[in-house]
């Protein structure tokens, strides 16, 4: 009985050693450099945001926070990567769209709301775009040069199943044209970049990858996944995709979703810290800046808003992908329990969820 009380309080002693070495390392939360892993290449949207909040975030909590890039795969990537590491709030994923869709593919199994708490700072917007010299003029040329003459001109939205691969195979689903085979690049500025080098015909991405080449005249915008025309200050206006095909409307406005991910075991104390970092970055002067010079519109997402949105973005791009039969798609999205996007608001919230972060 005696060895039985000791071997309890040894145990019990043990737990709440760890118990509180833990509570303290959250209270002392950072004390070292934070890395931050961008899960698409240098230059694109996500790296830009990625490095402007990072070092705002770098400020408001007085260590240093590195950028690594680790693309490929849809984000999964660099998503295994992070998970690979302890739950310490160290390592942070800086993801497009919260990694929507990489199970579609068996990149991962990873679940948006068990496996990662997600904060959102902004959005963008799809466009088509193209060289000032392009023989197509407008967005109804483009559409008719591809259904005319397949396998003539080359277009790219980066790597298949991104979200701008996503977009074109909406309009593809509206229109019935087939674009081919879609030209792989690893990032939305590679795309613009390789349009003005001769390599594609069309540059399928985000308007914040394009907009400085547009105002320069080096590309043309054929449109923009908007409903209504868009005023640019220096005169621009850019025309909605709707003008050409209505249908695109229930979609409209269409884009990315940019974000950070954390391992969702991690102390809430540091999910907190972290939230409270990313807001004051999110509305920082520079921050702002940034966003209107490069076309990005703020929209702060946290907690359950953001743990919703995560996993209806999964929704609707797994669903898309597998029934258009996406190249490379392969696991039924039913099979990881998602429903389909007509079902969604009566399956949310799933049975078991419990939001981290809402009611800090």
């Amino acid at each position: 009985m005696k060895n039985f009380l000791k071997i309890t309080f040894c145990i019990i002693t043990t737990f709440l050693m760890v118990f509180a070495f833990g509570a303290q390392a959250s209270a002392e939360w950072p004390e070292k450099p934070i890395t931050v892993v961008c899960s698409t290449g240098a230059g694109g949207g996500t790296d830009t945001l990625t490095r402007a909040w990072a070092k705002e975030m770098s400020k408001y909590l007085g260590v240093t926070i590195n950028v690594i890039n680790r693309p490929g795969a849809l984000s999964s990537l660099a998503m295994e990567f992070v998970q690979s590491k302890p739950a310490n709030g160290y390592w942070i994923l800086a993801s497009p769209n919260f990694g929507k869709g990489t199970r579609l593919y068996g990149y991962t199994k990873q679940d948006p709301i068990k496996d990662w708490q997600y904060y959102k700072c902004a959005n963008s917007l799809e466009a088509w775009s193209v060289k000032p010299d392009s023989p197509f003029k407008t967005f109804a040329d483009m559409l008719d040069g591809f259904r005319k003459n397949p396998g003539k001109y080359k277009l790219s939205t980066g790597e298949a199943g991104t979200i701008w691969d996503q977009g074109n195979k909406l309009l593809q689903k509206e229109t019935g044209v087939d674009f081919g085979r879609i030209i792989p690049y690893k990032s939305g500025a590679r795309v613009a970049l390789a349009t003005l080098q001769g390599e594609i015909d069309v540059a399928v991405s985000g308007l914040h990858e394009h907009i400085e080449f547009i105002r320069a005249g080096k590309l043309r915008n054929l449109a923009v996944f908007v409903k209504e025309p868009m005023k640019l200050k220096d005169g621009i206006t850019l025309r909605p995709v709707t003008d050409f095909v209505p249908g695109m409307a229930k979609y409209a406005p269409f884009g990315g979703d940019y974000d950070l991910g954390v391992r969702r075991d991690t102390p809430v104390e540091i999910l907190v810290k972290i939230k409270e970092a990313f807001i004051a970055a999110a509305n920082s002067p520079s921050f702002e800046q940034l966003l209107d010079k490069r076309f990005f519109q703020k929209n702060i997402a946290i907690g359950e808003d953001a743990d919703q949105l995560a996993v209806l973005r999964d929704s609707v791009a797994s669903w898309l992908l597998w029934d258009v039969k996406a190249q490379g798609a392969k696991v039924n999205p039913a099979d990881f329990g998602l429903p389909r996007p007509e079902d969604f608001d009566a399956w949310w919230p799933p049975k078991g969820y419990k939001s981290l972060l809402s009611n800090q």
